[in-house]
């Protein structure tokens, strides 16, 4: 397996005073993002970017996801229905105009990914949604997610999976959404909270309030995972950081949206279908497979610092006029070497110009050093 070093302090750090003209580099050497107490930087080898706003098609494994098919029974009697989670309640629904980044979607309601919680549970089970990526190798990395919550009883969920030790989550309940305000259950699961089942008396749980809805508008909610830390960000905001119980290991990273019916968690379950919808999803992360490690050092045998593309940050929420954001994968070939894109309704033909400039001081990590086996 590949990963970062643990000591962290032990690689050297090449200071760089980037000029503009590095806007335009090729991405060889991978993608860089700042921390926000420091100009420091991890850097990240692999890419996958899924604009669901402009994605069609009713394979959602084409991009990289994968759906789960499986059900959860009842257990005990704090929880009122079973789970099912079931294909067909992942819809993409791109905007009918494809030269748009808002508007009418082709099947109605939001554009995106949906992710269904349906109304009829008559059966004993409330029919869900939840998926994984097809990339199980995820070791640390920068990951945003465009997402609108659903309505009424639920759970919607994004994270990073190993196992139930190694775990990390950005949750939200809609029955602790207000009139006007909301929060997120951010979790870094551990062997403890994996024992007892339950997480909310560990060090690693903490609920963070939200100045708005989350179910009444779209915005970026962000993890920046190294070896020693967790940060969590909404719209590109500095929220909470955690630097106990940190994964080690790589895995899938998740989406799901349910409802049990359980009064101290989902709530609900809602009486009629609602959804939560993804506009996009941006992850650059290191792998703990062989294979792309190896590919990486064919890209970039050498570190070039001009061959590393800063990550722009995404500081509104990304709504009407905002929702156009900037993806590597629709700036040219030059952007995503080495890396799988997915095909989009509107041909890529869309240039964000980067939020972030990058005419400010850089630190560039000797990735070579940073690695072992």
């Amino acid at each position: 397996m590949w990963g970062f070093r643990n000591a962290i302090g032990t690689i050297p750090w090449l200071v760089l005073c980037a000029d503009p003209s590095l806007a335009n580099a090729d991405c060889e050497c991978g993608y860089s993002v700042n921390k926000t107490s420091d100009a420091r930087f991890g850097l990240f080898t692999e890419l996958q970017e899924n604009d669901f706003l402009h994605s069609k098609g009713d394979n959602v494994t084409a991009f990289g996801w994968r759906p789960q098919q499986f059900n959860v029974s009842k257990g005990d009697a704090t929880n009122p229905y079973g789970k099912d989670f079931e294909v067909q309640n992942l819809e993409l629904n791109p905007l009918k105009d494809t030269k748009s980044w808002s508007g009418e979607s082709e099947n109605g309601g939001d554009a995106g990914m949906r992710l269904w919680v349906r109304g009829d549970h008559s059966h004993g089970y409330v029919s869900s949604a939840e998926l994984a990526s097809v990339r199980d190798d995820v070791l640390y990395g920068s990951v945003r997610v465009g997402m609108k919550l659903g309505q009424s009883g639920t759970c919607g969920a994004f994270f990073f999976f190993f196992n139930d030790s190694q775990e990390i989550d950005m949750e939200f309940l809609s029955r602790e959404f207000n009139n006007s305000q909301g929060a997120v259950n951010l979790v870094l699961q551990s062997l403890e909270s994996a024992h007892n089942r339950d997480a909310a008396n560990s060090s690693t749980y903490h609920v963070q309030h939200l100045d708005f809805r989350p179910d009444q508008g779209f915005h970026e909610y962000r993890f920046d995972w190294t070896p020693n830390r967790v940060a969590f960000f909404v719209d590109g905001k500095f929220i909470y950081e955690m630097t106990e119980n940190v994964p080690a290991v790589g895995g899938h990273l998740q989406m799901n949206h349910w409802s049990n019916g359980n009064p101290l968690w989902s709530g609900g379950p809602p009486t009629k279908d609602t959804a939560m919808t993804i506009s996009y999803v941006k992850s650059y992360f290191n792998s703990s497979a062989t294979a792309p490690h190896q590919e990486y050092k064919k890209r970039c045998p050498k570190l070039d610092p001009a061959k590393v593309c800063q990550i722009p940050d995404q500081t509104k929420a990304p709504n009407g006029k905002d929702a156009q954001t900037f993806f590597f994968s629709q700036d040219g070939p030059g952007k995503t070497p080495g890396q799988e894109t997915f095909p989009l309704t509107n041909k890529a033909s869309h240039h964000v110009t980067p939020s972030s400039p990058l005419s400010i001081a850089i630190f560039a990590a000797f990735l070579s050093w940073a690695f072992f086996q």
